[in-house]
C-alpha cells in the first residue's frame, strides 16, 4: 500500500484544550467496596432512548432515520436491523446483507458533524471522512474490516464487518423467547411494519398504505430472526395473519465490546489479559508503521468475541502523523479517563506517546476490572491506584512504564510490541 500521508484535507483545527478545572470530579465517583471513589471504566454514552414528542420512546438511530429516505443503491443490497451504538458523530446499526444473509455493522456518520480535520482525500472517492479514509487502507486481523461506502445529503454510510459477542445477559438476543419487543411498540408503528412486510411478499408499492407507514425503503424491518414467521396463513386463502415483524432501529443490542466483556468477566486470568492486550498493540504497532494514530483507545471501542479475539473500531479520531518530524497537538481527542498528564495539564503533546497512555490504562482495566485513577489530579501526580491482585513482575514493569507520567520516559509502541510480558518471557532470561 502506497503512504497515506500526503493525503490528509485541512489537518488543522479541532476545539483547544480546555483549562481542566478537576476538583469536582472526585465526588461523583462512584464508590468501591473498599469504600474509595472509583470511576467508571468508561463514561457513559450518549443515551440511547429518546422521546419524539409524542411519547413514543425511539433509539438514536429510529430517531434520524424513521422519515429519512436510504440511498437506493444500499437499501438494494442491505436491510436495516438493530441499532448497536450512538454518539455524537453519528450512530451504528446491523444490517443484512441480502445476497448472501452476512449480517454487517453500518455507521452512520453525520455530514455536518465531521470537523475541519477529519476529512481525508481519496484519490477515488474524493474528499470523505478520516475515519472512512483510514479504514479503506488500512487491513489487518484485529482491526475493524472495511466492506463500502455510501452517501447522500446527510450521512456517509460506513460498511463494516460484525465482530464480537454479546456479553450482556439483558441482551434481548438471549433470550430467543422474547416478544416484548413488538408488545412495547406503539400500535400504529407495528401496523406500518406489518403493513409494509404484506406489501414486499406480495411486490406492492405501498402507496395504499396510510400516513403514519413509512416507505419501505427508509425503514424496513430486519430480516434477521423474523422474517421467517411474518406471514402465515389462517385457514383460507382469502385470509393472511401478519404477524408483526421485529421492529427495525427500536431494539438496542449490546455492542460487544470490551467493556461489557469485563463487567461480564469482573476481571481476566493474568494469561487472558496478555491475550487479549497483545492483539491490540499489535494493531497499534500497525497502524503506528502506517503514520496512524487512533487517538481514542478505551474499552469502548474494541469488539471482542467468545474466543477473545478483538477488533479495534472506531476510527472518527484518527489522525495521519507527518514523518519523519512528526506533530506537536494542543487540542484533545478521545476519553477524559484515557487522557495522559501532559494532555489534562493543557500541554502540547505527541499524539504517539499519548497513546501509548491511554494503552497503559486499557491494560489496567482488562487487569483488574476498573481504572488505575480517581480523578485527573490523581492521573496528573499521583500514583495509580495499588491492584488487589497479585500480578507478576514483568507485567507490572510494562504497565508502569506505559504509565510513567513524562511521555520521555514512557515506552514507545515498539517497546510494548517487544517487551517480554508480550512475548510470554521473563524479564531475567
Amino acid at each position: 500500500m502506497t503512504s497515506v500521508a500526503d493525503n490528509t484535507f485541512d489537518p488543522s483545527s479541532a476545539q483547544r484544550l480546555p483549562q481542566l478545572s478537576t476538583s469536582h470530579l472526585t465526588p461523583g465517583a462512584p464508590v468501591g467496596p473498599d469504600g474509595l471513589h472509583r470511576s467508571p471504566l468508561t463514561p457513559p454514552p450518549t443515551p440511547i432512548i429518546s422521546d419524539n414528542g409524542n411519547g413514543e420512546k425511539l433509539t438514536v438511530s429510529a430517531k434520524h432515520l424513521q422519515h429519512h429516505t436510504l440511498q437506493p443503491e444500499f437499501i438494494s443490497e442491505y436491510t436495516l436491523g438493530d441499532e448497536l451504538g450512538s454518539g455524537g458523530f453519528g450512530f451504528v446499526v446491523s444490517a443484512t446483507r441480502k445476497s448472501d444473509h452476512k449480517e454487517v455493522a453500518v455507521k452512520f456518520i453525520f455530514r455536518d458533524k465531521v470537523p475541519v480535520h477529519g476529512w481525508a482525500k481519496d484519490p477515488e472517492l474524493g474528499v470523505i471522512p478520516m475515519e472512512v479514509y483510514v479504514l479503506r487502507n488500512v487491513q489487518h486481523p484485529n482491526i475493524i474490516s472495511f466492506m463500502n461506502v455510501y452517501q447522500d445529503f446527510k450521512f456517509f454510510y460506513l460498511v463494516m464487518e460484525l465482530h464480537g459477542t454479546p456479553w450482556s445477559t439483558s441482551n434481548p438476543l438471549l433470550n430467543k423467547n422474547n416478544n416484548s419487543n413488538a408488545n412495547n411498540m406503539p400500535t400504529s408503528m407495528i401496523e406500518a411494519m406489518a403493513a409494509a412486510t404484506l406489501n414486499q411478499r406480495n411486490g406492492m408499492t405501498g402507496s395504499n398504505s396510510t400516513s403514519s407507514s413509512t416507505s419501505s425503503n427508509s425503514f424496513t424491518s430486519s430480516s434477521t430472526s423474523s422474517s421467517s414467521s411474518s406471514l402465515s396463513h389462517s385457514g383460507s386463502d382469502n385470509e393472511l395473519y401478519v404477524e408483526p415483524p421485529k421492529p427495525a432501529l427500536l431494539v438496542r443490542r449490546t455492542s460487544c465490546d470490551l467493556f461489557e466483556c469485563i463487567e461480564h468477566h469482573s476481571k481476566f486470568s493474568e494469561s487472558q489479559a496478555r491475550m487479549i492486550f497483545k492483539q491490540i498493540v499489535e494493531c497499534v504497532d500497525y497502524l503506528n508503521s502506517r503514520g496512524i494514530c487512533h487517538r481514542d483507545i478505551k474499552d469502548e471501542n474494541i469488539v471482542i468475541d467468545n474466543d477473545f479475539r478483538v477488533k479495534l473500531i472506531d476510527f472518527g479520531s484518527a489522525v495521519i502523523i507527518p514523518r519523519p518530524q512528526g506533530k506537536l497537538f494542543d487540542r484533545f481527542y478521545g476519553t477524559i479517563n484515557y487522557a495522559s498528564p501532559e494532555i489534562l495539564k493543557g500541554e502540547k503533546y505527541r499524539a504517539e506517546s499519548a497513546e501509548i497512555w491511554s494503552l497503559g490504562i486499557l491494560l489496567y482495566t482488562i487487569l483488574y476490572g476498573e481504572v488505575p485513577f480517581n480523578d485527573p489530579v490523581q492521573a496528573i501526580s499521583g500514583p495509580y491506584i495499588s491492584p488487589r491482585v497479585r500480578s507478576s513482575p514483568e507485567c507490572l514493569h510494562l504497565l508502569n512504564w506505559m504509565l510513567a507520567k513524562a511521555p520521555e520516559r514512557r515506552a514507545t509502541i515498539e517497546d510494548v510490541a517487544n517487551h517480554p510480558w508480550i512475548s510470554g518471557l521473563s524479564l531475567s532470561a
